[in-house]
C-alpha cells in the first residue's frame, strides 16, 4: 500500500494538469503504480481523488487525509473521496463508464506507461531461442507502434564463464536487438544498449558456473 496525503496530490495537479470542465487532471506521481489520479478546483475545501484501475484492471492503494485527520483508504476500483472541508473526506463511487467520459482528456494527455520486454538467448550466443524467434515479430511490432519511443536494451548472461567474457556477450545480445530493431525501422538514436553481464540473475544458483536459461536473456524497457 502506498500513502499519499490528498493536498500533495492537488497540488501536482494544480501544477501539472490539463484544463478539463473547469478542474484541473494529472497523474499522482506517488501513487502511479495504483493508478491514481487527482482532481482539483483550486479550493481546498472541494477536492476529489478518484482511483482509476490500470489497463488490467489492478490498483494499488492511496490513502486520502484532510487537515484534521479525517483518513479514506481508496481500495477499488473508481473509488474516489472528496474533501468537503478540514476534517470532512466524503466517500464516493464512480460509474466506471462515466468516470472514463468524465477523466477521458487526462487519460489521453497522459504519456504511455512503460512496458518492459523480455528475449532468451541459446547458451553462450547472440541466437534467439525458438520461443523468443517466435515472439521477436510482435515484439517488434509493438514497440515501433509507439511514437517517438525510448528504448534500452539491457544484456544478460548466465553464470557460465569469466566475468569479461559474459560482459563482453551481454553487450553482443543487446546490440544484436539494436540491429534488429533499426532493420524495423526505428532510429538508433532511440535506442541505448548495455550489457550487464553476469551481475543481475534472475535465477540464482548456490553452485559457481551454473547455467541457467532464464538469465540468458535481454530486457527491452520501452518508454
Amino acid at each position: 500500500m502506498r500513502f499519499v496525503d490528498a493536498p500533495v496530490i492537488l497540488a501536482i495537479a494544480l501544477v501539472l494538469g490539463a484544463c478539463a470542465h473547469s478542474s484541473r487532471w494529472a497523474n499522482a506521481p506517488q501513487a502511479i503504480e495504483a493508478g491514481a489520479v487527482g482532481s482539483g478546483n483550486g479550493q481546498a475545501a472541494n477536492e476529489l481523488v478518484v482511483l482509476l484501475p490500470k489497463a488490467n484492471g489492478s490498483v494499488g492503494a492511496v490513502v486520502v487525509r484532510s487537515e484534521g485527520s479525517a483518513t479514506i483508504v481508496l481500495d477499488k476500483p473508481y473509488a474516489a473521496a472528496r474533501i468537503a472541508g478540514a476534517g470532512r473526506v466524503q466517500p464516493l463511487t464512480y460509474d466506471a463508464d462515466f468516470a472514463k467520459k468524465e477523466f477521458s482528456a487526462t487519460l489521453a494527455a497522459l504519456p504511455v506507461r512503460p512496458i518492459t520486454f523480455l528475449l532468451y538467448f541459446l547458451e553462450g550466443k547472440d541466437e534467439f531461442t525458438p520461443d523468443s524467434e517466435r515472439e521477436v515479430e510482435r515484439i517488434f511490432a509493438e514497440i515501433a507502434a509507439r511514437p517517438d519511443p525510448e528504448i534500452s536494451v539491457i544484456g544478460h548472461a548466465d553464470a557460465v564463464g569469466t566475468m569479461q567474457y559474459n560482459d563482453q556477450l551481454s553487450l553482443q545480445r543487446a546490440q544484436r536487438v539494436r540491429v534488429d530493431l533499426a532493420r524495423r525501422g526505428i532510429p538508433g538514436k532511440y535506442i541505448e544498449v548495455a550489457g550487464r553481464g553476469k551481475r543481475e540473475p534472475v535465477v540464482v544458483h548456490t553452485a559457481a558456473d551454473a547455467p541457467e536459461p532464464m538469465n540468458r536473456r535481454v530486457e527491452i524497457i520501452v518508454r
